[in-house]
């Protein structure tokens, strides 16, 4: 599987990306909601994309994502291997709300708690996220501006991985490359419009 990092709406470059493997999941900031642009425009047959799929962002509009058949709504699960979307905008003040922010950015404190039960319950082998637990950030990017303000999404995510730790967690949002295993567990930060392809089969019970 080919994980592709944050790429804010540069879709000509996603779509090369892309074109070179057979299947991928790119891990938000897309750019939906920004422009009425999306990468399937770039190629005719639009069911080439059914197999290149995304997560949501904190720079992405979730009611268009909702209308997109190719976005993985949050807390999605296939084959042990979870989804979870959005993140804090540090920037909220100086976007505008609807066009190039989005209040619902960051999921509610009572979905996450129902996340975190799921997660519980199928305590999943890899994890497919925008942000990534508290604690990671703070061990591999204590030094980045992102870290000013609280995040519930950051809060949940180590919460979960608290309960349990999988074997891989790839994640993007804070546009740098990291690959370092903690507790076992492989922590793989895209930069972006960096990409991997991962064999998965590794990271499976």
């Amino acid at each position: 599987m080919r994980f592709i990092g944050d790429i804010h709406g540069k879709y000509k470059r996603y779509t090369a990306i892309v074109k070179e493997c057979d299947a991928s999941i790119q891990v938000g900031d897309f750019g939906m909601g920004f422009s009425p642009k999306h990468p399937w425009d770039y190629k005719t047959d639009k069911s080439f994309y059914s197999n290149h799929r995304f997560i949501r962002g904190n720079h992405d509009s979730p009611s268009h994502c909702a209308r997109t058949p190719w976005w993985i709504p949050d807390g999605t699960v296939e084959d042990s291997m979870m989804f979870i979307g959005g993140a804090l905008s540090i920037d909220a003040a100086s976007r505008q709300e609807g066009v190039s922010w989005w209040r619902d950015e960051e999921l509610s404190i009572e979905a996450f708690n129902r996340l975190i039960d799921k997660y519980e319950q199928i305590k999943p082998d890899i994890m497919v996220s925008h942000e990534a637990p508290e604690y990671i950030i703070k061990d591999t990017m204590s030094w980045y501006g992102k870290m000013e303000l609280p995040s519930r999404t950051r809060q949940a995510l180590q919460t979960m991985w608290e309960i349990h730790s999988p074997k891989l967690w790839v994640f993007g949002h804070w546009h740098f490359s990291v690959d370092s295993v903690i507790n076992g567990c492989r922590f793989r930060c895209l930069n972006e419009l960096e990409y991997e392809d991962i064999d998965l089969a590794q990271y499976r019970s």
